[in-house]
């Protein structure tokens, strides 16, 4: 069900970026937009095998990337783990498929993935207005370390140790 995305996953993937994108907007969440994420993105994360999707019955629901890359606004907290440590990217679940546990699925894999290729940890952030995600990441054991500011405002970061 979970498996590394490749060139020709990138049109499904783009098209459910985007219903989540207009899923998020309507429930007030102004998180994503036409300059992040977007198809340009989602390439990148395939062309460097960092992009893992969920499929059921042959279609893309869930996207997420995976890479050791985070943004120099997170060298300002502190972090209860050392290096090296695994990012989530850009986890999304098609809005249809969305409180069906899917997203928990792609959490469990990021977790094994990084058990399999020895991380110490797992950090991410979430946009402070996505009540849905933030209460998800609390409710999997994840560590609120403190916020930092992004273009479209506080991002809560998150960490678990592996």
């Amino acid at each position: 069900m979970i498996r590394k995305a490749i060139q020709s996953d990138i049109i499904q993937a783009s098209k459910v970026l985007e219903e989540v994108k207009m899923d998020m907007l309507c429930e007030g969440v102004d998180q994503w937009d036409q300059e992040y994420p977007n198809e340009v993105v989602l390439t990148q994360d395939i062309d460097k095998e960092q992009a893992f999707i969920y499929e059921e019955q042959g279609e893309l629901v869930a996207y997420m990337a995976l890479n050791e890359k985070c943004d120099e606004e997170y060298n300002d907290l502190n972090w209860n783990t050392s290096i090296p440590f695994l990012v989530i990217h850009r986890l999304y679940v098609k809005p249809a498929a969305q409180g069906k546990g899917i997203s928990s699925k792609m959490i469990r894999y990021a977790e094994q993935y990084a058990v399999e290729h020895k991380y110490q940890s797992i950090r991410f952030d979430a946009f402070s207005l996505n009540e849905t995600a933030n209460a998800v990441y609390l409710k999997k054991g994840y560590h609120l370390v403190g916020t930092v500011n992004f273009r479209k405002g506080v991002f809560n970061c998150y960490e678990k140790a592996i």
